[in-house]
């Protein structure tokens, strides 16, 4: 089970490296690069992967195959059966008073204040340390 996190305030750091501010994105430029930041769907949300996108748009187009196909705890781990399509995964979604990462959902860490600007440094195709 999995969250996804898309936003385009982030730093490169290195190649695999990157420094992410944990807030929304409360102003969106789609031609800017962008990150999408998948997490384990838990309390403290520890990061698994992390892709980079030349823009939100692209971005965006990777949650619409990938988000619907996610399993959910409400299904015992496994994703919906048959799979659903982008317009019926948005319905099931409102439906339970949830909303996609496409719309700007921005899941942080329990106890996290956004107030106080923290980072997580996410290392490609390993874990991430909060360091906020």
């Amino acid at each position: 089970m999995f969250v996804l996190r898309v936003t385009s305030d982030f730093r490169k750091i290195e190649d695999d490296t990157f420094s992410v501010t944990m807030k929304i994105d409360k102003e969106v430029d789609f031609s800017k690069p962008t990150i999408i930041v998948t997490y384990r769907n838990t309390a403290r949300l520890p990061s698994v992967r992390v892709d980079e996108f030349p823009s939100r748009w692209d971005a965006l187009e990777y949650v619409k195959k990938v988000e619907p196909t996610c399993p959910r705890v409400s299904l015992g781990g496994r994703p919906a059966q048959p799979a659903l399509t982008w317009s019926q995964h948005l319905n099931w979604l409102h439906s339970e008073g949830l909303r996609s990462a496409a719309e700007g959902d921005t899941p942080l860490p329990e106890g996290t204040d956004e107030k106080t600007n923290p980072r997580e440094l996410l290392i490609r195709g390993g874990g991430a340390q909060n360091s906020g």
